[in-house]
């Protein structure tokens, strides 16, 4: 695992939700979206959640969680695709 990535799931793994914007400066990473994809072939189920930051902005913020039954099942049947999918399926919209 790379640096950045490590400190990325450390910083998730205490509880934390990043913004993509967060994600960027804190990691000095271009692109939040890539870090996170990399976290995911990693085998860390990291969410995709819509938020409303402090400014009435949605964006997308990121999360740790434990992958759902579904997760598993598509993973246990080999459709990596169909398990990734379920990880961005149910954003939620929570004030930050």
């Amino acid at each position: 695992m790379s640096n950045a990535l490590n400190s990325f799931v450390t910083y998730l793994a205490d509880g934390n939700i990043a913004t993509a914007r967060q994600v960027r400066a804190m990691f000095k990473v271009d692109n939040a979206a890539d870090l996170v994809y990399r976290a995911r072939n990693e085998g860390i189920s990291v969410y995709t959640n819509r938020v409303t930051n402090s400014r009435g902005e949605k964006v997308f913020a990121y999360r740790l969680g434990n992958p759902s039954a579904q997760f598993e099942k598509y993973l246990e049947q080999g459709k990596i695709d169909r398990a990734r999918k379920t990880l961005y399926r149910d954003a939620i919209s929570v004030a930050m």
